[in-house]
């Protein structure tokens, strides 16, 4: 008897079994880069309009101690010329 080796065409299921767990591992590497990256982005989008919001609470505090400051000091006039 003459041994006939027999060819396979196609997939097999352990090429099929490799795939699958190839695209697995893959998508188990870059998924949690992805929420990482997508996290770390909207992390920072909060902290930019909060530096933001920051600034501009300074800036009105500069303004409102001025306008504090002319009224003390419109007060101060009444007052003194009043005694």
């Amino acid at each position: 008897m003459k041994n006939i080796k027999k060819e396979e065409n196609g997939i097999t299921g352990s090429t099929l079994l490799i795939t699958i767990f190839s695209i697995a591992l893959a998508l188990l590497l870059t998924i949690p880069n992805i929420y990482l990256d997508n996290h770390i982005y909207y992390l920072s989008r909060d902290i930019s309009h909060l530096q933001s919001l920051k600034i501009t609470f300074q800036e009105e505090q500069v303004l409102i101690k001025n306008r504090l400051e002319k009224i003390y000091s419109d007060e101060n006039l009444i007052t003194q010329d009043v005694k």
